[in-house]
């Protein structure tokens, strides 16, 4: 018997087509990809800035607090505290005394009853605040925590 043995043609390689078919898909693509990344990092700088901006805030407001706490904490002058840190850091937050009515929502104090601060750190995007009270009128009264 006589083996037919028929020449199998195989190309070693891409055609011309194939090449050229690959390279328009590749620069569609990377067209798609750059003008999206592109645009990613023109408006990361704007992330990074309002992050930094809010560290800052809520290190200024973590500052306030904690002098807050000090200044409550010493019995000789924990009667005046809320006007001590008004007076201390008006240069560096929002500060307005508040009253809180029936349904919550606080309003400004044009009763002079003087017991609760609020302080605002405005930072772009977000501003911080935080509600500090009179809590201690009598060196009796327990100490604040922090």
């Amino acid at each position: 018997m006589k083996n037919n043995i028929s020449k199998i043609s195989s190309s070693n390689g891409f055609t011309l087509v194939e090449i050229i078919a690959t390279i328009i898909v590749m620069g569609i693509l990377s067209a798609f990809f750059i003008h999206f990344m592109g645009t990613a990092l023109d408006d990361s700088w704007k992330s990074v800035e309002m992050i930094a901006g809010e560290a800052a805030a809520e290190a200024k407001l973590e500052e306030i607090t904690a002098y807050f706490t000090s200044v409550i904490n010493d019995d000789s002058r924990m009667t005046n505290a809320l006007s001590i840190v008004a007076s201390e850091f008006s240069g560096d937050a929002s500060m307005e005394y508040v009253v809180f009515g029936n349904d919550g929502a606080p309003t400004i104090d044009v009763f002079g009853l003087n017991r609760t601060l609020r302080v605002t750190v405005e930072v772009p995007g977000n501003p911080l605040t935080t509600i500090l009270t009179q809590s201690r009128t009598e060196a009796t009264d327990p100490k604040v925590d922090y």
